[in-house]
């Protein structure tokens, strides 16, 4: 459908783009609410240093943060950069998974999902923590989707569920093997969490390549850190492997094939 002439092509990529600017607002404040205590539901938007409430002009998506060029209109004070850059993020990956899936009810799970990666990216980068309601709520939709659209059957009810362990559970247990033998933690409980509703949503295969790709994404954060004077070198691990999920579930199956062509 998508595809059927170039406007209407065009008119759902920029509705896409669109969606996933609002969207990525709304999560963003969010998650900003969920690690600070704030109701979700509940209190207008306001300044996180004045308090000031935001009116309609200051909660433009992309805009408002660029033509203040950062900062609050009522006291000056600097805006984080995450939000709009989320924004940017979230709006592209949008379209990407417009053009990957096309207008189908798979395309309409999938971004949910990466709604789902959006939202724990956020809250792990402000609070170090990828909320159980998030995780439990990406499983819930996951299985109704399963039941409903794909059609309930016990076998591939049981591979849906060894897609999402095939690579968490074997990696718990290198965890806990690595933390008896180091005396300390050496990967947090929500992200192999996080990896078990990956492995649901693209598969097993996918969800090694999506932790291959956290890896590298891992270690070249990691490096950067440590040059810089002003951070402690940490950076948590749940932006990493939504990033690495994403991926895969756009471009995993054309990366898989051409690694496998290799040999």
């Amino acid at each position: 459908m998508l595809y059927l002439t170039p406007f209407l092509t065009a008119y759902c990529l920029v509705l896409a783009f669109l969606a996933g600017a609002a969207v990525a607002s709304f999560l963003g404040c969010m998650g900003w609410r969920m690690c600070n205590g704030e109701s979700v539901l509940k209190g207008r938007s306001h300044c996180d240093s004045c308090g000031h409430v935001l009116s309609a002009r200051d909660l433009i998506p992309i805009l408002s943060y660029a033509l203040r060029r950062g900062r609050c209109r009522y006291c000056n004070a600097k805006i984080p950069p995450l939000n709009f850059y989320g924004e940017i993020l979230l709006s592209v990956l949008f379209v990407l998974t417009v053009l990957r899936f096309d207008i189908t009810w798979e395309c309409v799970l999938m971004l949910f999902f990466i709604c789902i990666l959006y939202l724990v990216s956020v809250t792990d980068i402000y609070d170090q923590i990828i909320p159980d309601s998030c995780l439990l709520t990406a499983i819930v939709i996951r299985i109704l989707y399963f039941c409903f659209i794909e059609g309930f059957q016990w076998k591939e009810f049981l591979f849906l569920i060894g897609n999402g362990l095939a690579v968490s559970l074997p990696l718990l247990l290198l965890v806990l093997l690595m933390e008896k033998v180091w005396g300390k933690e050496a990967m947090g409980g929500g992200d192999i969490k996080l990896l078990f509703v990956t492995g649901m949503y693209i598969g097993w295969a996918e969800n090694l390549l999506a932790i291959f790709i956290a890896c590298i994404i891992g270690i070249v954060i990691g490096l950067r850190l440590q040059k810089d004077e002003e951070s402690d070198g940490y950076f948590p691990f749940g932006p990493s492997i939504a990033v690495g999920a994403a991926v895969s579930m756009l471009y995993g199956t054309q990366l898989l094939d051409a690694y496998m062509s290799l040999f």
